[in-house]
């Protein structure tokens, strides 16, 4: 049985061209887009205070660091959004994403569970 042998040296494959400045920086702020938006999403997220609820603890404007670890993160209902918004576009009243395409609720799990005195953050309604 013979096996093919090569005898003749392969070329090294050529050089990429360099990317340009702009480039380099359109591609650092996309992936810094797409990680904060994951971030967000999964890890934890700042949230203001809208309503006097809390007012003995808590006043109005205050902002939380809330931890989606512990008590689990809501998958989006809608996949088409502004990256980094929660309800508008900033400065403007347009709404930051789109009722085209809805998916169902669903909550990932969680570490831990709800405890007495422990801040809640919901949707607030309009």
């Amino acid at each position: 049985m013979r096996f093919p042998f090569r005898t003749k040296k392969e070329k090294a494959p050529a050089p990429k061209p360099k990317k340009s400045a702009l480039r380099e920086w359109g591609d650092a702020m996309m992936f810094a887009v797409v990680c904060a938006t994951f971030i967000r999403w999964l890890t934890f997220e700042a949230f203001a205070i809208p309503s006097s609820s809390m007012e003995k603890s808590l006043l109005t404007g205050d902002y939380l660091l809330v931890s989606k670890l512990h008590y689990g993160s809501r998958t989006p209902m809608t996949p088409v959004q502004v990256p980094l918004t929660h309800q508008t576009i900033w400065g403007t009243h347009l709404p930051s994403f789109s009722d085209i395409v809805q998916l169902p609720a669903y909550r990932l799990p969680g570490f831990s569970e709800v405890q007495h005195n422990d801040p809640v953050v919901f949707n607030h309604p309009e």
